[in-house]
């Protein structure tokens, strides 16, 4: 059974011998699961589930994962289930322990089958209802998320499962899943596969367009609103496929399902599928809006997905998962991004400038780039900001800037035969199977794959933070960067992820701002702002965007459990800005990394 789990995750990986293909690599007796996911007509408030185990252990565990790999906080889903009960196929009930918040142990009593049902669903009914792109059921559409709905029989999460969905009349159905000769029913080689392709039910657009030689769905819930730019949208999302699937040569995957839905949420990557959610404007006439998203979510098909850290995957669904990492699974995906938007034509070279530009001024703008390493980033993004005394800095954000820092050195020390392409084809060579790859194992594929020796630069940007030298790596490619500052009004929030899926936005308080003078700390749940709830980080952006100089702002907060009001007037402040501009002379050699930087040529 492993060897056809990672035969379906790794296809650069061949069959191991002829019967590979097509014998299900498991005993008879090993236990077999069906689920059964049912959305009722009348009751939207949940989806019902009913999973049925044939050779159960006794004991048997069940568990609801408490985390979603991509999504690196915990969801304490245990408090989503609800009316759980188990019983034999004849009906008769066995006895229920719930051993932890989000597991349940039954005793099977040498029953040869036994069947489990629950409920999975928000408890408050405003955000269940809200399209987003994790979870949620409504009149006309839901997603299921997997994590938060299906269990896994603990000690078995490499067995394969079936399930079926029923529906109201209708409904449809989007996923990465495996199709079989029954249109509402799907397979997984593993709970592990499972769990990582979202479902999509209910009303909604299907677009379809070949990709690097394989099939590919792009699947809108626009929630019954009219498109007015379809054919924008599918070229879109071709483009990214394409380039995407150029950098690396070919698709790890049979097919490709995009699910896009015109809601909350942004992205989060799958095996052979993303889930999207951007706004319905976006969706419906401006597809350019969903660019980034889309390129980001679909480099991970690689990146994270296959190419991972060692500490992600074989997953524990139970405890947080660290790794010093996610500034290459994440950061470096970021740089991929404008990387894709570029050589797609999507972006013009000298979007992607400015861009970078903007990147590397929100890095000097940051006080936590000193304090916090990329390393240090990711091993805490599961902990409150006051391990970091408060400094929150994104490893997004250094991670972006990483890549293109190692990009430039590449080509630099070796006359552009090389570059970061290289050693992302590297990585998926050696560390999408089995096993991932050691922090002194990705120096190493570096060294490999394209040459220089980077572990001075490790130990000054990576594990460090040292102030970045920007125009000793620029300059290869003919660039200066050039810090200014501009008057800006000082509104300034931002703000981070719940410390718990479905929980509140928390504030950051940016160090010199007016919010932090007034009281604003770093960690306080974000509940509104001027008037608005805030949902997410958008509701942030939006308010603050919105302020003038010498307006009042009120924050409303939760803090240590007590509600608590800040309030201010904007001012203004020196916004830093970085401009990525020419060098008095750009030699020829210099163009050319800079061409072969966005055009890959």
């Amino acid at each position: 059974m492993i060897g056809l789990v990672l035969s379906l995750l790794v296809t650069q990986t061949p069959l191991q011998t002829y019967s590979d293909a097509f014998i299900q690599q498991s005993r008879r007796t090993d236990p077999q699961m069906s689920y059964t996911v049912t959305v009722r007509s009348a009751d939207r408030s949940a989806y019902f589930v009913e999973l049925r185990i044939t050779n159960p252990p006794s004991p048997a565990r069940l568990v609801i994962p408490n985390w979603a790999p991509g999504a690196y906080r915990l969801m304490d889903s245990g408090q989503n289930i609800a009316a759980f009960t188990a019983s034999t196929t004849t009906g008769d009930t066995v006895p229920v322990t719930r051993d932890s918040d989000i597991s349940w142990v039954v005793d099977t009593r040498g029953a040869a089958s036994i069947v489990v049902r629950y409920s999975a669903g928000l408890r408050d009914p405003v955000p269940w209802r809200r399209p987003n792109n994790r979870w949620f059921l409504r009149a006309t559409s839901g997603m299921i998320d997997g994590p938060r709905t299906y269990m896994y029989l603990d000690g078995w999460k490499l067995a394969p499962a079936h399930v079926t969905f029923r529906l109201p009349a209708g409904w449809r159905i989007a996923t990465g899943l495996v199709a079989t000769t029954d249109s509402t029913t799907y397979w997984a080689p593993s709970y592990d596969v499972l769990i990582d392709s979202p479902v999509l039910v209910g009303h909604f657009l299907d677009y379809r367009f070949s990709a690097g030689g394989r099939p590919h769905r792009a699947v809108v819930d626009l929630g019954g609103v009219r498109p007015h730019a379809a054919r924008e949208f599918v070229d879109m999302v071709r483009r990214v496929s394409e380039t995407a699937i150029g950098i690396f040569g070919s698709a790890p995957y049979k097919d490709y399902t995009y699910i896009f839905v015109a809601g909350r949420g942004g992205g989060l990557e799958h095996l052979n599928s993303t889930t999207i959610g951007v706004t319905e404007d976006v969706l419906a006439r401006r597809p350019s809006g969903a660019e980034s998203v889309s390129a980001h979510e679909f480099f991970h098909t690689w990146n994270v997905k296959r190419i991972r850290p060692v500490e992600l995957g074989p997953f524990d669904y139970e405890h947080p998962v660290r790794t010093l990492n996610l500034w290459l699974s994440e950061g470096v995906t970021d740089y991929y991004t404008e990387v894709i938007l570029a050589r797609s034509g999507l972006n013009s070279v000298a979007d992607f400038t400015r861009r970078m530009g903007d990147a590397i001024a929100n890095h000097r703008g940051n006080a936590a780039r000193l304090v916090v390493s990329p390393e240090r980033s990711s091993w805490t993004t599961w902990d409150s900001p006051e391990v970091n005394n408060s400094y929150t800095i994104s490893y997004y954000l250094q991670g972006q800037l990483l890549g293109f820092l190692l990009d430039l050195a590449i080509r630099d020390s070796t006359d552009n035969a090389k570059s970061l392409d290289d050693v992302m084809r590297y990585l998926f060579d050696h560390y999408a199977g089995e096993r991932g790859f050691t922090s002194d194992e990705l120096r190493a594929a570096i060294r490999t794959a394209a040459g220089p020796d980077f572990q001075d630069f490790w130990r000054r940007y990576v594990s460090g933070t040292t102030e970045i030298p920007w125009d000793d790596f620029v300059k290869t490619a003919g660039w200066s960067v050039r810090f200014v500052e501009q008057s800006a009004v000082d509104a300034r929030i931002s703000s981070i992820t719940p410390a718990v899926q479905g929980g509140r936005w928390r504030a950051v308080a940016i160090p010199g701002s007016a919010a932090a003078a007034a009281g604003l700390v770093t960690g306080d749940e974000l509940v509104r702002i001027n008037g608005r709830d805030i949902v997410d980080g958008s509701d942030v952006s939006a308010v603050v965007r919105g302020v003038a100089a010498g307006r009042p702002v009120t924050i409303q907060v939760v803090r240590g459990g007590q509600p608590v009001t800040i309030r201010f007037t904007a001012g203004s402040y020196g916004q830093m800005r970085a401009v990525l501009a020419d060098l008095p002379e750009v030699t020829d050699r210099m163009r050319r990394i800079r061409a072969s930087l966005v055009t890959g040529h």
